[in-house]
């Protein structure tokens, strides 16, 4: 079969069951009873999420169609695995071998080539511009996102954005799905598209990148297109707030879909205050990974950050839907200037916004404004309080 007789197919079974997840729930539900073979409905159920009236319904359509079996439980035939390997080409569960249901397990030795191809492009990324929050995820961290992204089900759409990639999980999630697959990138950094560029080339890869301020709303020809997102915003709570938005504006509005949101830890009133945004914004948190994501450096978060996974329901409105004027990154919102010595000579220099140097990254490339010389010692830091 090809994918139009495929998808037809899909669409004549959604038409009888009515699954409130559309076509994406039905590959879910084939993958589910692969990766548990023989399994008995209320298995099934748990695994899917879906009732178990569903499930029986699903699968004696699915039966019909030649793509399961019933018997000692519910098992895939050889034709219901060919149709969602269709659509990606890995079904692998790491839940984790000790913990069960309260963990996952990765076994990086068996993806150390995958591994280090997403490293040969990270390596290009140069310093992170701090001025925009930007910190980089290890590469280890990409992979990881892709890998949990697939035992989940969430890389079975054929449908993925990213909504800022400056850690290149872009590049992790070409490497677990076919080729004709939709990847786009929602960017400002230029270097990133050139990296992007390069991989394209290199492993004949489609990823488009949209280079793009999100203060400003994306073209609502990406709207309603997209089934599985991940965004890394600013660590603030504006940033939260925008980045989720304008995720909110891409996902299928007829099935919904997963956003997953790294972030870092807040105090709890902040903390609850994101979780009200996103409640309204019609996303509602199905997994938490703390410590998840690992940085190099990004010392502000103590160099890890959270995974949320977020489950958005079809009628998901997002709370900023035209351009964004307010504060946004970290600089802006809590405004802090750090005082400086030379190593050398001495001289101390002040950095921070409306400073003339906006980062020590800048200071450090730039050299100091008496001697050049690059080595500092940091002597002081104070709020801005007229900002």
């Amino acid at each position: 079969m090809d994918r139009q007789q495929i998808q037809l197919q899909l669409s004549e079974v959604q038409d009888k069951v009515l699954l409130s997840e559309g076509v994406r729930g039905l590959l879910k539900f084939l993958a589910v009873i692969d990766r548990f073979p023989n399994s008995g409905i209320r298995r099934i159920s748990r695994e899917t999420g879906f009732p178990v009236p569903i499930c029986v319904a699903i699968r004696n359509e699915f039966v019909k169609k030649g793509w399961c079996k019933k018997g000692n439980g519910t098992a895939v035939t050889p034709e219901g695995k060919d149709v969602f390997l269709f659509f990606s080409s890995q079904n692998t569960s790491f839940r984790c071998r000790n913990c069960e249901e309260y963990g996952v397990f990765f076994p990086l030795k068996n993806y150390e080539k995958e591994l280090e191809l997403i490293k040969k492009y990270t390596q290009l990324r140069g310093q992170p511009d701090t001025k925009i929050d930007q910190s980089f995820a290890t590469s280890r961290t990409s992979l990881y996102r892709a890998l949990y992204m697939i035992h989940n089900y969430d890389l079975f759409s054929g449908d993925y954005a990213l909504v800022g990639d400056s850690d290149l999980t872009s590049i992790a999630i070409s490497q677990f799905i076919p080729k004709s697959s939709r990847i786009t990138v929602f960017d400002i950094d230029s270097k990133l598209e050139n990296i992007i560029n390069t991989a394209n080339k290199e492993l004949s890869n489609k990823i488009e990148f949209v280079k793009h301020d999100l203060r400003q709303p994306i073209l609502e020809s990406y709207h309603g297109k997209f089934t599985c997102i991940h965004t890394d915003p600013p660590y603030t709570k504006q940033g939260c707030r925008l980045f989720i938005s304008r995720s909110v504006d891409l996902i299928n509005k007829e099935t919904g879909g997963a956003i997953y949101l790294s972030f870092g830890n807040k105090p709890p009133v902040e903390m609850k205050q994101i979780h009200e945004d996103l409640l309204k914004m019609g996303c509602v948190m199905t997994n938490i990974l703390p410590n998840f994501n690992k940085y190099i450096g990004a010392q502000k978060l103590g160099g890890v950050s959270t995974l949320y996974r977020l489950q958005v329901v079809s009628s998901a409105i997002p709370i900023i839907d035209g351009r964004y004027e307010g504060m946004l990154y970290t600089g802006e919102v809590n405004p802090i200037i750090r005082t400086y010595k030379c190593q050398n000579c001495n001289r101390t220099t002040t950095v921070g916004i409306k400073e003339e140097f906006p980062t020590i990254e800048e200071l450090k490339n730039k050299g100091c404004p008496k001697c050049k010389m690059s080595s500092f010692t940091k002597i002081g830091e104070k709020k801005r309080e007229e900002f």
